[in-house]
């Protein structure tokens, strides 16, 4: 293990970052036997909704089950559509973003519900993932991200607008909220008190893990698509109220934009 280490450290400056390229080769070199099928077969979904021209929108129930193959930014050849989600999650949350932890924490993004979105391109008979993302139902809610004690911090001030409380109270069934209610509690008593003042908790659930990936001069577009899309997909499905973790200005500029 030492003399892995030293030769880590000598071609990837780091054991992490070794790690990280050592993920990425064994999905992409992983034998995967593509099935001859013609394209409608492969590569569509009856489910999913065109967004805009050639960009689809869909829930997926479980990508590990799901057969169809998906290109990516990040490998010459299609993928499984969980291997897909997982490689691009390894190379932008992991690689780009130095989010070494989820290394121990990647089979969470080859399973489950998921949010995607792609495109189809003329000279490619398998679709191009643009955007995908995690959904957790109430079920599983003790592994929720949203509620992990990395993402509190006793310095935050939580925004308890009038407005915001009211669109929330009309969006889904809830038991009156107001101002005075968390008045000196912390966020993290404010959230909880937030999600449990929702009355079917079959009608919330998490979104996270959310990822853009494509060409850079189509970056704010494609996170824009993203954004859009998965706020209608979730809607469709019966889900009023969600929980996420945003770190991108612009995106909380996006909803700030929104109407009510």
């Amino acid at each position: 293990y030492f003399h892995i280490e030293q030769l880590a450290i000598k071609f990837f400056g780091c054991l992490l970052k070794c790690s990280t390229e050592f993920e990425i080769f064994k999905l992409i070199h992983k034998p995967n036997v593509l099935l001859n099928h013609d394209s409608e077969t492969v590569s569509t979904n009856t489910t999913s909704t065109i967004i805009d021209e050639k960009y689809h929108y869909e829930l997926v129930p479980d990508i590990s089950e799901d057969e169809r193959y998906f290109h990516t930014e990040f490998s010459d050849q299609p993928l499984p559509l969980s291997d897909a989600i997982v490689l691009i999650n390894i190379a932008t949350f992991v690689k780009e973003h130095k989010w070494y932890e989820m290394l121990n924490h990647l089979d969470i993004s080859s399973k489950g519900e998921h949010f995607i979105l792609y495109q189809y391109t003329e000279n490619n008979l398998y679709p191009t993932i643009i955007s995908s993302a995690l959904i957790q139902t109430t079920s599983n809610k003790h592994e929720w991200l949203f509620f992990d004690d990395f993402f509190q911090n006793t310095k935050w001030k939580p925004n308890l607008e009038s407005d915001g409380l009211l669109s929330l109270t009309k969006a889904t069934s809830m038991t009156p909220l107001t101002r005075s209610q968390f008045i000196d509690k912390t966020s993290d008593e404010i959230e909880n008190d937030l999600f449990y003042s929702i009355l079917d908790k079959t009608k919330v659930c998490e979104a996270i893990r959310l990822t853009i990936s494509g060409s850079k001069s189509k970056a704010n577009y494609h996170l824009y698509l993203a954004q859009k899309g998965l706020a209608m997909a979730l809607k469709e499905s019966g889900r009023d109220a969600v929980f996420t973790i945003i770190e991108k200005p612009a995106m909380v500029l996006f909803y700030k934009a929104m109407n009510l």
